[in-house]
């Protein structure tokens, strides 16, 4: 399973950090979307994840990424209840929104910083 994440957000990295940590038998791979030379404008908005030939996102990647992780499977079910009641998507859409873009470790000495999407 490859998770494409946001590198400019710190919620997005410490997520990462933390999913790689509780991935014992190494399924998942990391990268961040920012990397890659042409990536999709929704890559901006929420969380992808490719597996099994299969492109989920947002609170969708999210259920994926606990299905490969033991220590997260007692919360499946209530992830599933959440995802039929709609709140799940709610939720995870606003933290999105919400969430602060920090382009650490992105910028050039003596160049300006800035974030702008590579997709105007």
């Amino acid at each position: 399973m490859i998770v494409y994440y946001d590198s400019y957000c710190k919620l997005c990295t410490t997520s990462s950090t933390v999913w790689g940590k509780l991935d014992w038998k190494n399924k998942l791979s990391f990268e961040s979307f920012r990397h890659l030379k042409d990536y999709p404008i929704e890559m901006e908005k929420s969380l992808h994840v490719f597996h099994n030939g299969k492109w989920y996102k947002g609170y969708d990647a999210i259920i994926q990424i606990a299905k490969i992780l033991p220590l997260l499977w007692l919360l499946i079910p209530a992830m599933y209840l959440f995802k039929i009641l709609g709140l799940g998507d709610v939720i995870y859409n606003q933290i999105a929104k919400k969430r602060k873009l920090v382009p650490v470790n992105q910028c050039h000495p003596g160049e300006s910083c800035h974030i702008s999407s590579t997709h105007q």
